[in-house]
């Protein structure tokens, strides 16, 4: 991501796993960004995304005013979007901010 999507922007990962496999998936893969547990489920209920009673993975791009202005619904744990992706779709709530 350049310098300015980053300053725009901001990376977290939401997992309905306890506190204690996210820190260890953490500890593990040591991401660069925050990775947080929702192991009461609030964010994923929120967002919808229960799917036969299973939190597949979902990648959201909001705005500053809490719209969801881009969404990737994955089919499976391992079906997420490219970091091109994502960028694609963060860079123009970027130039937004920048305005």
């Amino acid at each position: 991501m350049n310098d300015s999507a980053m300053q725009a922007s901001a990376l977290v990962m939401v997992s309905v796993d306890s506190p204690r496999r996210v820190r260890q998936l953490a500890e593990q893969t040591n991401p660069s960004f925050p990775v947080l547990s929702d192991v009461e489920a609030d964010a994923t209920v929120a967002y919808d995304i229960f799917e036969n009673g299973i939190a597949l993975p979902r990648t959201f791009v909001i705005d500053r005013d809490g719209i969801i202005r881009w969404a990737y619904a994955g089919k499976s744990p391992a079906d997420r979007p490219t970091p091109d992706e994502m960028l694609e779709h963060a860079l123009p709530l970027t130039a937004q901010a920048d305005g």
